[in-house]
Order: structure tokens, then C-alpha cells, then sequence
């Protein structure tokens, strides 16, 4: 009764009413947020396609990674740089775009990759191969270390291949006439002889003063130069295969019953010593014919050693008078192996016996039965292999724990490292090449500088670190990048405005000398005076590597005489020494025969038409597309 009335109820108008009020008010605040929904924080948006803060964040750090593993040193002074930092982000950016742009041209065009296609050229990666094989083991490492899945990666690698196909189809067009490359050869191969007159930076070092208020303009000037890298501060837990395997102290019950259910493993299997001859022949009857005639000679006495040397078609046992190495099942021919193993008796011999490679005719020379190692003997082993069994299980169940507890308690590494019993380890501010060498891998350094881990104040997901060692990290605290105090620098800011000076001084002399000697003048006095070193430089090239690279591209500037004119010009070395470059002599190549140099330059006019064409592609595919940015202040905020 109570049903039917509410049901009833339910029917009548003003509860139709009340139905429809609820319905608009879900519509108007669905609209109402909808409308209120700030603007969205993505980096970039493509025809519709999104690249997001993740993407972009992601791409970036994977950016500086390379950088530090490729340049070392020379990356980590670039990336100490708050404006370098900022360019390199929006070139990665750029790089983003200039992908989904050509992505969509691909699509366009109608390129389809099978999964077939794409696991052929995941295979042929070196990255995921040992010893020239693929491995499906450092695939799936290497892959976890940069945050991909296999699948993330497979969608990745779809996507790059169609569009390198679309682009190929395009830039291929590209060639090169004889001509151009004749001419391009006889500039390659020219050679240039030079008078260098070099005056020294460092003798004018003595006439160098430098006052308080430059030291602090020279500061300001050349920050970037007295930078101080970012710094984070990390709690971290290390989870190890080998530390895990050490806490394993398996009973000698224990043992015993491994080796019980695993006696394979401690078991030498049965195998035998045998010699052959082997007879082949294009006619098949013709093989049977002598084969059965060897058997017969066997049958009547005749010595197998000496018919395998003389008859035999494998050469190398021949020698040996047919004689093989010990070999277990599942090593030969099945064929042969079949009847080798059927012999029981020493010198016994088998009938004839086809195989894939031709007739052949076997003797056994010894044959030992399956043997199992006692328990006494194989102990050691046994533990080891207990161990190691147990630890990979522990290892991969820890693992999952860790990820578990790790996500589940987010803000802090405390409850993870309580309960999984692993050392909460802490360093103090440290930069991206001061990490502890035991956790010193690009995944990490990736991970410890991202700006989503410290923004939102969240454990990092697990990092390998090895292939038996996986950690997870928590940015306590983080530094950006900022210029060192003046007081902690001074000593390094004099030094260096000194030579900064200094070589200004010297450019000067240079310059009168280099005067004196466009206008035909002597200048032995001037050069015996700034002490200066003259040098005949003699057969410089432009790329053969028998000068400084900076040095062949100042000599190979300067002009052709003409006339009676000297060329000369200003040349300044990483040190500040200045020097009066005197072009001498030109030697031209003479025609050349050598195909493969005309082959690589012909390559490399090609390649270079194929970077401009792809330039004018690229910007071309931007006027037509329809590109937005996030607003001017969330990207100063990035």
C-alpha cells in the first residue's frame, strides 16, 4: 500500500514539477561550471590536440638528461642557467608541436603501421639489444627507467615511424647536379698557408687594474657565469635484490626439500661418445650405394677410423678419425641422436641412418647413464640457488609493496620505510651531479628536479635503478638555480675581469699591428716590443682536424688578394691572445678521382637542402594551423 502511494506519488504534477526544478538546477550548475572553469593550464594546443604540462614537463626533463649523459660538464654550465632553462623548455615545446603537426599530415595521408611493422623496428633498436640480439628483459628495464609501459611506447613508436615515413616521402625528393659537387669538392679540398702573429693576453695582466665598482658591474654583467645549480634535498628508501638475499637463512630442512622437488636441476643427464661417417651425394641412390657399401667393409673388419678419414664427408671428425664430442639429448639431429643413444655395447655399430645432412653410420665409443648429484656434494649450490629463487620472489613482492605504500601515503617516505624495514636515507641540498653514486642514474635525476613531484608534494613512483634495484625518492626541500654572493665569488670575478681587460689590451695592439701591416709597413719593431710570436702556419684545411676548428674558419674568411692588397684579419683564441692572421698563399686541389669524398659531400649538400626544406615545412604547416598557447602568465609560472 505504502509503494503504490509513493508510486503514485511519484506520477502527480507537482512532483513532476519538483523533477524538472532538479533536472535544470544539475543543467544550470553543470553550465555555471563549466562557464566559471578557468582557463586551461596546457602548454599548447594543435587542431584539437592537446599537449599537456605533463607531456611538455616529461619531454624536458628527458631533454636535460640527455644533455647531462651526452655533454657532462659543459651541459650542467648551460643548464645552471635560469634563461638557457627557460629556452630550452620552450624548444622542447616547439618540438612538440612541430611533431603533432606532422603527425597530423601523416594521418592525413593515410599511413598505417601494422603491429608487425612496429615491433620489427623495436627490435632492431640497439638500445633494447645484447650481443646484437633483442632482449625482452632489457626492453622492459630500459623502458621502466624513462616511464614508459610497453604499450605507451609501442603507441610512441607507431606514431614517430608515420611520421618519419610522410617526411621521407617529402625530403627524399632532394638531389645534387656533378657540378655542385665538383665545385663544393675543389673548396673542400683548397689549402691556405698563413703568417700568425700572436700578441699574449697575459703580458698585459701586470697593466691590469680593476676597481670596486667594476668588480660589482662585472658581476651583474656576467651572472650567468657565477651561477649556482639547483638543489634539492631527498628522502629516499633503496629497495636491493642483493640486501633482500642476505636476510634469507634458509634450514638445512629447507634445503633438502628444494632439492627434493628440483632434482633436475642437480642431475648430469645421460649422454655418449660416439664416432661417424657421413656420406653425401647430389644422387641420392648414389649415397645409399656407398653408404651400404661402407657398412659392409665395417661388417667384414674393415678399421673405422681409418674409413672415416677417407670416406667420411664431415671433414673435421674425419681427422679424427670420426670421432665426436660428448653430447647429451636434444643436441643432434633427432634422427641420429635416436640412434646413437639406442647403442648399449662399446664399438657397437648402428645401421644406416638418414639424417638432414646425408647418410651416416655410427659407432659407440662410451656412454654414461643420468647421474644424480648427492645432496652432500651439491649443498652449496643448492643454497645458492635457494637464495637466489627466493630473494627475486621477495624482490618482486617488495617491490609491488613499495609502489603500494608509496601511493598510498603520498606525502611522506616515513610509513613506507617503517614498514617495509628499509633505512629512511636523507641527503642535505645537493645538485643534479652531486646524487649518492648508489642511486646516480639519469631515471633519478629526472625524477628528483620535476617540478610536479615538489609541487604537489608527492613520492615519486618506484625508479630502477639497476636491474636489481629499484628506490623511491621524496623532494623534502628544492633550490632553483640562482647566482652565488659576490663574496663567495670575488676572488673568481677579479680573475676574470683581469683577463677581460687584459685581452682588450691586447686586441688593441693587435689591431695597430694588423694597421700596420694592411698598410705594407714594417712591424718587426712592434712585434719584438708586445713580444709577440710569429708563426708560418702551412697547409691548412678547412675540416682535416691539423688546426683548431675556430682557427681554419677565421683563415678560410679571409678574402683572395687582389692586386697587390694583403689579407689580413683579427683572430682571438679561447685564452684572449690575440692574433694578426696574413693570408700567403692559396693552394688550389687538383681534380680529384676520389668517388667516396664526392659521394659524402654530395650526401651532405643533400642533407643540408633537406634541413631547409623541412624548415620551410614546418613553418609553412604552423601559418596554416591553428595553434594556442597557455596564457603569458602560466608560462612565466613554469
Amino acid at each position: 500500500m505504502l509503494m503504490d502511494k509513493l508510486r503514485d506519488g511519484a506520477q502527480g504534477r507537482i512532483a513532476k514539477i519538483i523533477f524538472w526544478l532538479i533536472i535544470l538546477s544539475f543543467a544550470l550548475a553543470g553550465v555555471g561550471s563549466y562557464l566559471n572553469r578557468p582557463a586551461s593550464n596546457d602548454p599548447a594546443v594543435v587542431d584539437d590536440e592537446v599537449i599537456s604540462a605533463q607531456t611538455l614537463e616529461k619531454n624536458y626533463q628527458n631533454e636535460r638528461a640527455n644533455m647531462q649523459a651526452q655533454y657532462g660538464e659543459a651541459a650542467s654550465q648551460l643548464l645552471d642557467n635560469p634563461q638557457y632553462l627557460a629556452q630550452l623548455k620552450k624548444s622542447v615545446l616547439d618540438k612538440l608541436i612541430n611533431q603533432a603537426l606532422l603527425n597530423h599530415k601523416a594521418l592525413k595521408a593515410g599511413i598505417r603501421l601494422s603491429n608487425e611493422q612496429v615491433k620489427d623496428a623495436i627490435r632492431q633498436m640497439p638500445e633494447f639489444q645484447v650481443d646484437n640480439k633483442f632482449s625482452n628483459e632489457k626492453f622492459i628495464t630500459t623502458l621502466s627507467r624513462v616511464g614508459y609501459t610497453p604499450e605507451s611506447f609501442g603507441n610512441s613508436m607507431r606514431q614517430d615511424l608515420a611520421r618519419q615515413f610522410w617526411l621521407d616521402g617529402v625530403l627524399t625528393t632532394e638531389f645534387t647536379l656533378p657540378a655542385e659537387v665538383t665545385q663544393l669538392e675543389a673548396l673542400y679540398q683548397q689549402k691556405r698557408d698563413v703568417k700568425m702573429i700572436t700578441v699574449p693576453a697575459d703580458a698585459f695582466l701586470q697593466q691590469v687594474n680593476v676597481s670596486d665598482d667594476e668588480i660589482n658591474e662585472f658581476y651583474k654583467t656576467h651572472s650567468k657565469d657565477f651561477m649556482q645549480s639547483e638543489q634539492v634535498k631527498l628522502n629516499y628508501v633503496l629497495l636491493s635484490a642483493a640486501e633482500l638475499a642476505k636476510s634469507i637463512q634458509p634450514t638445512d630442512s629447507d634445503l633438502k626439500a628444494y632439492y627434493q622437488q628440483h632434482t633436475d636441476l642437480f642431475t648430469e643427464p645421460e649422454r655418449c661418445k660416439v664416432a661417424h661417417i657421413l656420406i653425401t651425394n647430389k644422387d641420392d641412390k648414389a649415397a645409399q650405394n656407398k653408404v651400404n657399401e661402407v657398412l659392409a667393409k665395417l661388417k667384414s673388419g674393415s678399421d673405422f677410423a681409418q674409413l672415416a678419414k677417407t670416406e667420411s664427408a664431415d671433414t673435421l671428425s674425419a681427422r679424427q678419425g670420426g670421432e665426436l664430442d660428448w653430447f647429451e639429448k636434444g643436441v643432434m639431429d633427432p634422427a641420429f641422436e635416436k640412434a646413437a643413444f639406442a647403442l648399449n655395447q662399446k664399438n657397437e655399430l648402428s645401421a644406416v641412418v638418414k639424417s638432414a645432412f646425408g647418410y651416416h653410420i655410427i659407432k659407440l665409443l662410451d656412454k654414461q647413464d643420468a647421474t644424480v648429484l648427492p645432496y652432500d656434494k651439491a649443498q652449496q649450490v643448492i643454497r645458492q640457488k635457494f637464495v637466489d629463487e627466493k630473494s627475486r620472489e621477495l624482490y618482486a613482492e617488495q617491490q609491488q609493496k613499495l609502489s603500494d605504500l608509496g601511493f598510498e601515503n603520498p606525502d611522506s617516505l616515513d610509513s613506507v620505510a617503517e614498514t617495509l624495514k628499509l633505512p629512511l636515507q636523507k641527503t642535505d641540498f645537493i645538485t643534479s651531479k652531486q646524487l649518492p653514486a648508489a642511486i646516480n642514474v639519469p631515471a633519478v635525476v629526472t625524477q628528483a628536479f620535476a617540478e610536479k613531484l615538489r609541487d604537489e608534494n608527492t613520492n615519486s613512483e618506484v625508479i630502477t635503478v639497476s636491474d636489481s634495484a629499484v628506490m623511491m625518492l621524496h623532494v623534502v626541500d628544492y633550490k632553483p638555480s640562482a647566482v652565488k654572493p659576490l663574496a663567495d665569488v670575488k676572488a673568481l670575478v677579479i680573475a676574470k675581469l683581469q683577463s677581460v681587460k687584459a685581452a682588450e689590451k691586447a686586441r688593441d695592439a693587435a689591431l695597430t699591428l694588423l694597421e700596420k701591416v694592411k698598410a705594407g709597413q714594417p712591424v718587426d719593431d712592434l712585434v719584438a716590443k708586445l713580444n709577440a710570436k710569429v708563426e708560418e702556419k702551412v697547409g691548412l684545411t678547412r675540416f682535416a682536424g691539423n688546426s683548431p676548428a675556430q682557427l681554419s674558419q677565421a683563415v678560410f674568411k679571409l678574402a683572395k688578394p687582389a692586386d697587390k692588397t694583403i689579407s689580413a684579419d683579427l683572430y682571438a683564441d679561447e685564452q684572449g691572445n690575440q692574433s694578426v692572421l696574413i693570408l700567403q698563399k692559396i693552394t688550389a686541389a687538383p681534380e680529384s678521382k676520389d668517388t667516396q669524398l664526392q659521394q659524402g659531400l654530395s650526401q651532405q649538400l643533400v642533407k643540408l637542402r633537406q634541413e631547409q626544406l623541412y624548415g620551410a615545412l614546418i613553418e609553412l604547416l604552423r601559418q596554416k594551423a591553428s595553434i594556442k598557447y597557455a596564457p603569458v602568465s602560466t608560462q612565466a609560472a613554469e
